[in-house]
């Protein structure tokens, strides 16, 4: 089975609005990466059709949520994770975080800073998933106070949705250079489904939050 650079970029970006990584790969790792985008891809949706016939009301954005970040993190061997949803006034509206629960204006303030000065905001002004491979020699990483963990390298993804972006998702590593081109075009090529099931999983929660039948 053939799988060239060209068609592998018009997957990477299919209908999306946004910016297709510039990669250099072999057509064998080509391949390898399609392959996991679909195991990924096969994961999220069958896990989005059991939120939605187990898990009621509300619950069905934070468990897809959820699960979406810890699948991402496994397929991409990340140790921390982070996942956050915007409106189109860049406010908060859904949020796991990697260093676990915080007050809400904490949360806000943390949000706030790498949108503003950091990767996950690069990453939505340029539409372009962020590849970050040594955090010390990339200023678009941004050192956030009292973070209980190392990273040194990081991945970010955009969620967008037409033309709006919704949301990003962003993973570390403590090792530098853990996160390669192959890793960001596996998730380039999953962006649009990874996308669809979150917004279905937010309409879901909008016009049915109590869980009625």
């Amino acid at each position: 089975m053939n799988f060239p650079k060209s068609n592998a970029q018009q997957l990477a970006h299919s209908h999306l609005d946004i910016v297709p990584l510039q990669v250099d790969l072999e057509e064998h790792t080509l391949l390898l990466v399609a392959q996991a985008a679909l195991e990924l891809q096969t994961n999220l949706l069958k896990s989005s059709i059991s939120h939605a016939q187990t898990v009621t009301g509300s619950l069905v954005l934070k468990a897809t949520l959820k699960h979406t970040l810890q699948s991402l993190i496994k397929y991409t061997e990340a140790e921390e994770g982070s996942i956050f949803l915007i409106d189109e006034d860049r406010v908060i509206m859904e949020s796991i975080l990697a260093r676990g629960p915080v007050t809400r204006d904490i949360k806000d303030l943390l949000i706030s800073q790498v949108l503003d000065d950091g990767l996950a905001g690069w990453t939505l002004r340029h539409r372009q998933i962020g590849l970050v491979t040594d955090t010390v020699l990339d200023n678009r990483w941004v050192q956030l106070p009292n973070q209980p963990y190392v990273t040194r390298s990081a991945l970010a993804v955009p969620l967008i949705y037409g033309i709006d972006p919704i949301g990003i998702i962003t993973l570390t590593h403590a090792q530098p250079h853990h996160f390669d081109e192959a890793i960001a075009v596996m998730l380039q090529c999953s962006m649009e489904s990874i996308t669809a099931i979150i917004v279905n999983a937010r309409l879901h929660a909008e016009y049915n939050p109590l869980g009625a039948k």
